[in-house]
Formats: structure tokens, sequence, C-alpha cells
């Protein structure tokens, strides 16, 4: 085989078209990791935060409070 030389410059470009090749991959595997979170953080809106859950909670004692109320009129008047 014949002894080829190469020149610096063209090593560089040698050099820098394997690292963009390598950029290239990695964006792509990026788009696809925001594209994962995006779906993630979509689900995440859907969830009840804490202090919302504790709103909602506290409604339903009162309602189920105010049913009680509302049984215990019924069978006092014999409707129940």
């Amino acid at each position: 085989m014949a002894d080829k030389k190469i020149t610096i410059e063209k090593l560089a470009i040698i050099i820098n078209k394997g690292f963009q090749s390598q950029m290239d991959y990695m964006d792509k595997k990026f788009e696809q990791v925001d594209k994962k979170f995006e779906q993630v953080d979509k689900r995440f809106e859907q969830v009840a935060t804490k202090e919302q859950f504790k709103s909602l909670e506290k409604r339903l004692e009162k309602v189920e409070e105010n049913l009680g109320e509302v049984k215990t009129v019924l069978t006092e008047a014999h409707v129940l």
C-alpha cells in the first residue's frame, strides 16, 4: 500500500466531520427526550396538587356533614 500523507487541514476536516456526525446524533436523541418530557409534563398538568386535593377533601367532608344533617331531618320527619 502506498504511503499516503495527510495534511493537518485535511485531518482537522476529518475529525470535524466525526464530531459533527456525533453532534447530529446527540441532537436527534435529545429531541426524542424533549418530546417524552413534554408528554410527562402534560400528564402532570392533569394531576391535582396536594393543596387542590386537600381543598377537595375539605369540601367533601362538608358535603358529607350536610348530607348527614339532611338524613337526620328526614329521619325525624319519618320520611326515611
